[in-house]
């Protein structure tokens, strides 16, 4: 008798742990996946071009300044960190010996400085990342080598185009998307600015997959539209601007705002809804003395933009850059303005989402 309670009590037992562990599956699977957190609270910061030049992990004359925004990065508290490009000089053209050998050092102590600070990142292709333009022949023969050693070191989502694996790719956040394009394109052996063909494609089937998402961010290098304003940059700029079927697509699909870098200065203009954030910064030039920041925070039917900006001062001779007369300076300094005051917020912007309508709120300074 008693053997019998025992084997009931067992069955008993197993069979309220199976009721309880569907009732989990029931309930708690949803809440598994990145899409099913609608309630989700996401917070990112964005720093194009960093650094834009070859800078080595340690470099003493980097290091109090480098400490400095990356702590005040981390300070945000961000889930990720989103960077347009142009992480190093890449002038690595001699041989495809070289980009590998340069590239091993180079992005590997960029990695190691995010890492260091516990920072996760979705970075975006730049020119410098390609040798930097312009491409003559014997640099576009090494843009397939380019491509791989960054994707090999970077090792970004590998949910991209086929022809674009770890160059192209999205990020899913509860309500918050973000997609990453190349915005460089070889067509009949010459560089192209532009996103097209099987990426473009799959760019579309992408924002269509994913219409549910209430804030959509796309993150590319270049800029596409406007008169941006630029410092110690070449200026590149998407073709056929706002008559490309990228920017259409953006329109199309509602993207909220479109984050860029290469002009190492911030400009902000809007079009058809979609709001062009052009910010960063290039360490080591005289002329680039600020490092222009972007907070973004998604809660809700609010997307709350603020553009923050810290005072840098670059010193000393020019540093070694391989095929670089004029490298970065040898040493960058936060400005003391920065460090008795803090960073300094220079716009902000809210975007509410309600009732399949869009409203532009708290627009202040760059967003005014």
């Amino acid at each position: 008798m008693s053997t019998n309670k025992n084997r009931w009590f067992l069955i008993a037992a197993v069979a309220f742990a199976l009721v309880i562990t569907m009732l989990a599956v029931t309930f708690i699977m949803p809440e598994q996946t990145n899409r099913g957190k609608r309630a989700q609270a996401v917070c990112f910061v964005s720093f194009p071009d960093f650094f834009n030049f070859d800078i080595p992990n340690p470099w003493p004359g980097y290091e109090e300044a480098v400490d400095y925004f990356l702590t005040q990065v981390k300070a945000e508290n961000p889930h990720f960190v989103l960077v347009a490009g142009d992480l190093v000089n890449g002038h690595w053209w001699d041989s495809p010996k070289c980009v590998e050998h340069m590239g091993s050092i180079y992005y590997s102590a960029w990695v190691r400085r995010m890492n260091e600070y516990g920072l996760k990142y979705y970075t975006a292709l730049g020119d410098h990342d390609l040798g930097d333009d312009p491409w003559p022949g014997h640099k576009i023969k090494l843009i397939p080598c380019f491509e791989r050693v960054y994707a090999e070191h970077l090792r970004m989502p590998q949910n991209g185009p086929e022809n674009k694996k770890g160059l192209a790719y999205y990020v899913r956040e509860g309500d918050l998307l973000i997609v990453t394009v190349e915005t460089f394109e070889v067509i009949d052996d010459s560089m192209r600015i532009t996103v097209c063909g099987e990426q473009l494609e799959w760019f579309e089937q992408v924002l269509e997959d994913h219409n549910d998402a209430k804030f959509k961010i796309v993150q590319g290098h270049v800029g596409l539209w406007g008169e941006i304003n630029r410092r110690s940059s070449s200026a590149l700029m998407l073709e056929g601007g706002k008559e490309s079927e990228f920017y259409q697509l953006m329109k199309k699909h509602e993207v909220d705002a479109y984050l860029g870098g290469e002009f190492h200065d911030v400009t902000v203009l809007e079009s058809d809804g979609i709001w062009q954030i052009i910010h960063g910064s290039s360490w080591g030039r005289e002329i680039v003395n600020t490092q222009d920041y972007l907070v973004a925070r998604v809660k809700g039917n609010e997307l709350k933009l603020t553009m923050k900006r810290i005072y840098m001062d670059a010193q000393g001779e020019y540093m070694w850059n391989l095929n670089k007369d004029r490298g970065p300076r040898e040493t960058v300094r936060i400005n003391e303005k920065t460090l008795k005051n803090g960073p300094e917020t220079t716009g902000t912007l809210t975007i509410r989402r309600e009732n399949n309508q869009r409203e532009f709120l708290d627009r202040t300074g760059y967003f005014e």
